[in-house]
């Protein structure tokens, strides 16, 4: 007898979901976008750990740059993105029903990295500056310092997007395709390493690495949030308090045996973390008037627009 073919298909969906549910683990799509600062904490939970401990299957997925997050959360494909935290507002403002349950740091330092020939900011006049796609962070820092020393945006110089990541960013300035751009640690390092400049710092209160996810599945799922939640407070504690443990994740993450880099990037994100996963005012309003030099609806919005804390809340009244 053949079996009809939607009997067959139901079967193996429930033989599937049988097995996936058999070793007691929950599974979780957790998507970041960049080897960055932000994203570091995961890692380092993710390798030591924790959530397995706490009866979690988190999958980490790198979904090179921002532009690819949104669309994969919108959609159901992953289950949370680390990140992208200028994009959810620019969502929620067309429509969509994200929500911000956390956050990983509170600021991040930038430099501006430029070829060597290129002394000051003045000089950037004329010249092509690189960007991500669209109006994203490096666009975002990259407008303010020049703002800030008297260089018109607009004007003065031109912007190109490239490199479908920072990388691919630092190897168009080494090749001439553009002048100059901003990147977070370590990138910055190995760029003046490789002879190129750092022309000028900035330490900027901002989201990094935010926690989001669909208000739908936090309704759906508040059990399996919080359990993640508090094994990424664990993982955050046991990485502050264990340089050399993290370093050897972010080597298998970067692959890449540049000791010093590595430890650039530890030293500069350690203190930053923010180790309740609770969001700063300044921070949250920095990332609202960055959006609003586009769209001004996101002047009209409050530091907690978007945001559902009720999670964070419940485990510090536990004691954790």
């Amino acid at each position: 007898m053949i079996l009809p073919r939607a009997l067959i298909l139901g079967a193996l969906c429930l033989l599937l979901s049988n097995t996936a549910s058999s070793n007691g683990a929950e599974k979780l799509r957790v998507a970041y976008p960049t080897l960055g600062p932000g994203s570091t904490p995961s890692w380092v939970t993710h390798e030591t750990g924790f959530w397995k401990k706490s009866g979690l299957d988190v999958e980490l997925i790198l979904l090179s740059g921002g532009a690819r997050m949104l669309p994969a959360l919108i959609s159901g494909s992953v289950d949370i993105i680390l990140g992208s935290d200028t994009g959810v507002t620019l969502a929620n403002l067309q429509g969509a029903n994200l929500v911000r349950i956390g956050v990983t740091m509170n600021s991040l330092g930038y430099s501006l990295v430029t070829q060597p020939a290129i002394r000051s900011i003045q000089d950037l006049k004329g010249k092509v500056l690189g960007t991500g796609r669209g109006r994203d962070a490096s666009y975002a820092r990259l407008v303010k310092i020049l703002s800030d020393n008297g260089i018109n945006p607009a004007t003065d110089v031109k912007f190109l997007p490239v490199g479908e990541t920072p990388t691919g960013r630092l190897q168009a300035i080494k090749t001439g395709l553009v002048q100059g751009a901003v990147f977070t640690p370590p990138l910055d390092l190995v760029g003046s390493r490789d002879g190129l400049k750092i022309l000028y710092k900035i330490d900027v209160p901002t989201l990094g690495g935010g926690i989001n996810t669909t208000a739908p599945f936090v309704q759906q799922n508040r059990k399996k949030l919080l359990t993640f939640l508090r094994a990424y407070m664990e993982g955050i504690r046991y990485m502050v308090t264990h340089k050399q443990e993290s370093l050897k994740v972010f080597f298998k993450y970067f692959r890449n045996p540049d000791t010093e880099a590595l430890a650039y990037l530890y030293d500069d994100t350690a203190p930053r973390i923010a180790k309740n996963l609770r969001p700063n005012p300044e921070s949250v309003r920095s990332i609202l008037d960055q959006i609003a030099i586009d769209d001004p609806r996101a002047k009209q919005l409050s530091e907690r627009d978007h945001w559902n804390l009720t999670l964070l809340d419940e485990i510090q009244q536990s004691g954790l």
